[in-house]
């Protein structure tokens, strides 16, 4: 009896094993969203392409945002693994942003950047202060409906 039961497990636990590891789903679209200061500045919707890739820019009040990278859903993974790079050019100057993240639920920090900005402009006697860029990115249930081209606002 007892060789019964220890092979019906034994048989159990190869069958678990042998089983293949799921895949985490992908959402149709990521929404970037960036903080200066602490303070909402701008969104970018990132709609996915069937590979997972993604691309977006936008120029907005004398800044440029440029975004691209990919999703992808690696088998025994919980969440699917982003990698997203990503350029901001201003009149402070340009910067980059590489980041690698597990995406799960909610909205998740990438990273930010530094910068001296000028409040008044670079007029004489006018001293430069420390800025931070900060970068979010979150899951989004669908991609926006096509619209008048972002790009150039």
């Amino acid at each position: 009896m007892m060789r019964i039961v220890f092979a019906g497990l034994l048989l159990a636990a190869s069958q678990v094993q042998a089983a293949p590891a799921s895949q985490p789903s992908l959402p149709p679209a990521l929404l970037l969203s960036v903080e200066r200061d602490g303070e909402p500045l701008r969104q970018l919707p990132l709609c996915l392409a069937a590979d997972g890739s993604f691309h977006a820019a936008r120029r907005q009040d004398g800044a440029e945002l440029d975004a691209q990278g990919r999703l992808q859903a690696p088998r025994g993974h919980a969440y699917p693994l982003v990698n997203l790079q990503l350029s901001w050019r201003d009149d402070a100057g340009a910067q980059r942003l590489d980041s690698q993240l597990a995406l799960e639920d909610g909205r998740q920090l990438l990273g930010g950047l530094q910068q001296l900005v000028y409040p008044y402009g670079k007029a004489p006697g006018v001293e430069p202060q420390r800025s931070s860029l900060t970068f979010y990115l979150e899951r989004q249930a669908a991609c926006p409906p096509p619209g008048p081209d972002k790009a150039k606002e």
